[in-house]
Order: structure tokens, then sequence, then C-alpha cells
């Protein structure tokens, strides 16, 4: 069951995928409780909890502003991610169940039913994505390897949704995660960790050279760096 700090969660990353919170921006616990219609206390945990996963950076004395992602940040994310998740791809192999195979072969299919609809947001495409590699976290059966992986996966997430992929790059991505689950369903470990590895590396290298956040919409507030 969702809880009211998840739901704070939730919403401070939604605006911040949307570019209503742009890099930069101090998040005020007062207004962010006001807007949500809660109470202080989940808002300040929301706030601690984000910033452990990246998306806020505490600043002492001032308190909370959204994560300036540099060119050099994403590439050290999506590093880590290939390292990570083409081990979890191996282990995997051996240990995905047929239900788990199932949905992997159903996300494939939206992705594609999303890709071939103009109308499809990057923020939309989002949430099948996490899904297909959050099931390759899960059947690699490790709770270090899963914890490190969420993580970094949250980051690569937010960054793939802000800033979103060329139109050839999202295409491949989805291919890639076709041949994944082909080879996790033949439980070759080494094919499935050598493809994995080059599905994460290969979106980096189609992630736009701006830097993120520059394209991000401007926040109405009583204080320009504030919210």
């Amino acid at each position: 069951m969702e809880t009211v700090t998840d739901h704070v969660c939730t919403a401070v990353r939604q605006r911040i995928l949307r570019g209503d919170f742009a890099s930069g921006l101090f998040l005020r616990e007062d207004t962010l409780a006001k807007s949500l219609g809660v109470s202080i206390t989940p808002v300040q945990e929301a706030l601690r909890r984000l910033s452990v996963d990246g998306w806020l950076e505490s600043i002492p004395y001032r308190g909370f502003r959204v994560f300036n992602w540099t060119q050099e940040d994403i590439q050290d994310t999506f590093e880590v991610r290939a390292l990570l998740e083409s081990q979890a791809a191996r282990r995997a192999a051996s240990r995905i169940r047929p239900p788990q195979l199932r949905r992997m072969a159903e996300i494939v299919a939206e992705e594609q039913a999303m890709f071939e609809d103009i109308k499809a947001t990057h923020c939309e495409q989002t949430p099948p994505n996490i899904e297909f590699h959050e099931i390759i976290m899960a059947a690699a059966g490790s709770r270090r390897l899963q914890r490190a992986l969420e993580a970094a996966l949250r980051g690569a997430g937010y960054i793939r949704s802000t800033y979103g992929l060329s139109h050839a790059a999202i295409e491949k991505a989805i291919k890639d995660h076709s041949a994944i689950q082909a080879a996790l369903a033949a439980a070759d470990a080494d094919l499935a960790e050598a493809l994995m590895y080059d599905h994460i590396i290969s979106v980096v290298r189609n992630l736009p050279e701006s830097e993120p956040g520059a394209n991000a919409k401007s926040v109405t507030t009583p204080s320009a760096d504030n919210y």
C-alpha cells in the first residue's frame, strides 16, 4: 500500500520529469505540502529519500534542490548500470521463470505499440522500460545487486525521460529488449550479458550532447530559485 511519503515522492519525480521543477530549483517543504495537501512530515521524509536516490541534492542550511545532471554524471550512471546490469542478466539467465519471460514479451509489444504511436511521450514510454529491467533485477536473485541497480536505474530513467532519445535509438532499444528476452528464454548467460552491456552503453552514446536541464520549463514561483 502506498504511503503518503510514497505519494509525495511520486509527485515530485513526475514534476521533475515533466520539467516543472528545473535543475537547480530549491523545493520549499511548506509550499510542496500545501500544493499536495499533506503535512510537512511526509514531505521532509520524501525529500530525504529523493536525495538518496539522486533526484535532489541536500544543501546545508538551504534545503533540497533539483539535481543538476552533467554530461559526466550521465556517463558515470550508464557505465555503472552497464557493469551491474549485465551481471544481473547473466545471473537471470539460469533463474528467470516463465511468467517473468511472458511479461517481458508483453512489455516489448507495449513498447513497440508506443513507438508506432507518434503521440506517445518519453514519460509514457519510461514505465514499461523500467519494468522490463526490474524483472531482470528480480530474476537475478541478489538483494545487494538489486539495491545497487535500483539506485542507478532511477537515475538513468530520469535522464532518459527528461532528455529523450532519437527515433532510431528508441527503435534499437526496443529491438535490444526483444533480443535480451530471447537470450534469457534460451538460458544463454553469455549472450544475455553481452546484449545487456551493449544495450545500456548504446543509450548513453545516443543521448543529446546539450547539458541536462537546458530545455526544462521555467517555474513561476515567488522566488526565482525556490518552489
